[in-house]
Order: structure tokens, then C-alpha cells, then sequence
């Protein structure tokens, strides 16, 4: 009898601590995603997918200029960006072009015609 209500006991304390560790899963905060031309990253945690259509130059009142052709796709939600560094929001997302390489060589682990993204969940928002 005494074995029986010990593996009871045992068998109730792991499933409450596989359920504590369920919920004490670590919440998505920041996160740097390289993503290379012509390939789609998704983030699950956020329901976010990113695509770049590759990085290249343009001139602009006579400089050149680097951009990306970047959609994001969060939800419903559709955006087309990457033409400067401005950080984008969507939701309680904030997504920053960290570096961009358009000139077509390996650099700082972009690859050619792709960028580097940091993309964070915001508080509060």
C-alpha cells in the first residue's frame, strides 16, 4: 500500500513540475535574424515572416544609395520597406535594419544582396 501512495505522490509532483516549466518558458524579447536574397524567416513566437527580394544600390539626387526590398507579412497585415534604416512597427513589433549588403561580397556575416534584422518585441505596447 505504502509503495502504491509513494508512486502516486511521485507520479502528481512530475506533472506538476513539467507543468510549472510549461508556463516558465522563456518570452520572446530580441532577436537578430540574417536573412539572405530571395529567402522568407519566420519568427512563430511573433506570427511574423519576413522576405527579402534582395539587396541592391540606387542613386538618389545623385548619391548612391543602399536599400533592401523587404515584406512583412504579420497577420493580415502586409508591409513593403527597407528603403532607409528607419526602424518599422507593426503591432508590438519593432524591426531595425542592422546592416545591409548590396555590393554583392561577403561582409561582417551578410551575405551578398543580404541583410542583418534585429527584431524585438516591445513592453507595453
Amino acid at each position: 500500500m505504502k509503495s502504491i501512495l509513494h508512486f502516486i505522490a511521485i507520479t502528481c509532483a512530475l506533472f506538476i513540475l513539467a507543468g510549472c516549466n510549461s508556463q516558465l518558458q522563456k518570452e520572446f524579447t530580441e532577436r537578430k535574424l540574417v536573412i539572405d536574397s530571395k529567402q522568407t524567416v519566420t519568427v512563430k513566437e511573433l506570427s511574423l515572416s519576413i522576405t527579402n527580394n534582395g539587396c541592391g544600390r540606387e542613386w538618389v539626387a545623385g548619391a548612391e544609395r543602399p536599400y533592401c526590398e523587404l515584406v512583412i507579412r504579420h497577420k493580415d497585415s502586409i508591409i513593403h520597406a527597407g528603403g532607409d534604416f528607419k526602424p518599422i512597427y507593426i503591432a508590438n513589433i519593432e524591426i531595425k535594419i542592422d546592416k545591409m549588403n548590396p555590393w554583392g561580397r561577403e561582409e561582417d556575416s551578410v551575405p551578398p544582396g543580404g541583410c542583418r534584422l534585429l527584431v524585438r518585441r516591445l513592453p507595453g505596447r
